[in-house]
């Protein structure tokens, strides 16, 4: 995932906001290998994560303004959306049985980076679903250490994996799930980052309907007024005008 400060990618985030595209260009070129890495980690696709990045940069320029109130550090807050988006595009994984034996906490990184479910964690260790959880459990405990392990911190954890829904009422579990999203997605930086595609850049572009203009042009920068065919002009006088100067004096 990027080197970029938290300090830089917020204020990159809240420029986007504003509808600075120069600001979209330099999120985009730092944190996109990252964010293909996790798309490609759950999909196990190249096609498929091409199509869920240009979903989430679209999403990350429409939906910039939320990220205040969302609670969670930039990249936490790109990577949960990245892995959001490819979740709901992942069919169920298949894992391998009689694989090697993972203690909780690898469980925790398989669920979180690969997308594999309670069942297919169950499948490939051999065990019962709930010798599963409580092992899944216990990896989120080690994880997160200021975990209470209660019933709710578990559940919260469980919807932050999309292993339990997420429609929460509650605002505290809500919060909870939060702070689950926070500590997991740092389980985003154990991976290789992976170079999109350059046609995924244009993608966005035309998804977003900014044209043929270099998303590394701000719209809301005053034109320049040497921009254009006046522009040209007017260095053509100015030109001509100090050669007559010269000649004739």
């Amino acid at each position: 995932m990027p080197n970029a400060s938290p300090t830089i990618l917020e204020d990159l985030i809240a420029r986007v906001a504003k509808g600075d595209r120069r600001a979209f260009d330099t999120l985009y070129d730092t944190t996109s290998a990252g964010l293909n890495a996790l798309c490609l980690s759950v999909l196990r696709d190249r096609g498929a994560a091409e199509d869920v990045l240009e979903q989430v940069y679209v999403g990350i320029w429409e939906q910039a303004g939320r990220f205040p109130g969302s609670g969670l550090s930039p990249m936490a807050w790109l990577a949960t959306m990245a892995r959001d988006k490819a979740m709901e595009r992942a069919t169920p994984a298949a894992p391998p049985t009689g694989g090697p034996a993972l203690d909780g906490i690898d469980m925790v990184r398989a669920a979180y980076l690969h997308g594999i479910g309670m069942a297919g964690l169950a499948q490939s260790q051999g065990l019962p679903a709930e010798a599963v959880r409580l092992e899944l459990h216990d990896g989120l405990a080690r994880i997160n250490p200021l975990a209470d392990g209660g019933p709710d911190d578990m559940l919260a954890a469980e919807m932050a994996l999309g292993l339990a829904d997420r429609r929460a009422t509650d605002p505290a579990l809500a919060e909870r799930m939060r702070d689950w999203q926070e500590h997991l997605s740092r389980f985003a930086g154990d991976l290789t980052p992976v170079m999109a595609p350059a046609r995924a850049r244009q993608r966005i572009r035309e998804s977003l309907g900014h044209g043929k203009a270099p998303l590394s042009v701000d719209p809301l920068e005053p034109a320049s007024r040497w921009r254009g065919t006046g522009g040209v002009l007017a260095v053509v006088l100015l030109i001509g005008g100090a050669a007559w100067y010269f000649l004739t004096r």
